[in-house]
């Protein structure tokens, strides 16, 4: 579906867009928060008590190296996940890498 320069975008179309993250409170989240905020100074990241909520329009992606550059010692996608409590976008985990995605097919299984 096009739009129009003139026509904003709905609601539903805006959401369509939006991807987002919750972890829980740890000392690896409060790296994952701080990659997060040098990577993508757009997100906004919400803390909740115990958790913090991450959002943001078209991709939210970590590299295991840079949180475990940020922590101090090698961290995986293994040790991520178990700070994640939920999440909504298409979510990918490869070796060293988590990318959430609005896109219904990333780029890479288009042909």
């Amino acid at each position: 579906m096009s739009q129009s320069k003139d026509k904003p975008l709905s609601s539903r179309e805006k959401n369509r867009n939006h991807v987002g993250i919750s972890l829980m409170l740890s000392q690896d989240t409060e790296a994952i928060v701080e990659v997060t905020r040098a990577t993508y100074p757009d997100a906004t990241i919400d803390f909740r008590d115990c958790f913090y909520k991450i959002e943001r329009d078209g991709e939210l992606k970590w590299s295991m190296d840079a949180i475990g550059d940020a922590i101090g010692k090698k961290y995986d996608t293994d040790l991520f996940l178990v700070n994640m409590s939920t999440y909504y976008g298409r979510i990918n985990v490869q070796e060293g890498e988590i990318v959430i995605s609005a896109e219904i097919a990333p780029q890479r299984f288009r042909q």
